[in-house]
């Protein structure tokens, strides 16, 4: 009786152990990523814009790229250039006239020159028609904007 006590722990133990690996392998093959359809798929550009200077001189494109291992990516291009401020941040942003809609942060500016990427593990088909905005939090102003456009 008591071997067979032992038997059943050790094959539940087994089965927790093969269910655990298996999440996690699913979780590594597909960067975590796997609930958003908008990972799915070949790599590609998904949505691109060119800035447009607000307060400050700003140029070069953002995109929206989906990487091959389906990691997505707010890309701001090699000829991207803004103006240098304190405090500056890559948004996501809705604006109705002047008003923010909505704002998602993408994170701290790297650098104001520059190829840069921005991993973005949740996004919506809806960021595609977003702006990408530098952003000023210290003098709360918008540096430039690139409207996205999704390629077809």
């Amino acid at each position: 009786m008591a071997f067979v006590r032992k038997r059943r722990r050790f094959l539940a133990a087994i089965l927790i152990a093969a269910a655990v690996c298996g999440v996690a392998a699913g979780l590594v093959f597909a960067g975590g990523a796997s609930g958003n359809a908008l990972a799915r798929g070949r790599p590609a550009v998904l949505a691109s814009g060119t800035f447009h200077a607000v307060t400050w001189e700003t140029t070069g494109t953002a995109s929206i790229v989906r990487e091959p291992h389906g990691r997505l990516v707010v890309r701001l291009s090699k000829n991207f250039l803004t103006h240098r401020a304190p405090e500056l941040y890559v948004y996501l942003v809705k604006l109705h006239g002047q008003q923010r809609v909505e704002w998602k942060q993408v994170g701290t500016l790297e650098q104001f020159w520059g190829r840069q990427d921005y991993a973005m593990p949740k996004l919506t088909a809806s960021d595609l028609t977003a702006q990408v905005a530098i952003y000023c939090a210290k003098c709360n102003k918008f540096n430039g904007l690139a409207r996205l456009t999704p390629t077809s």
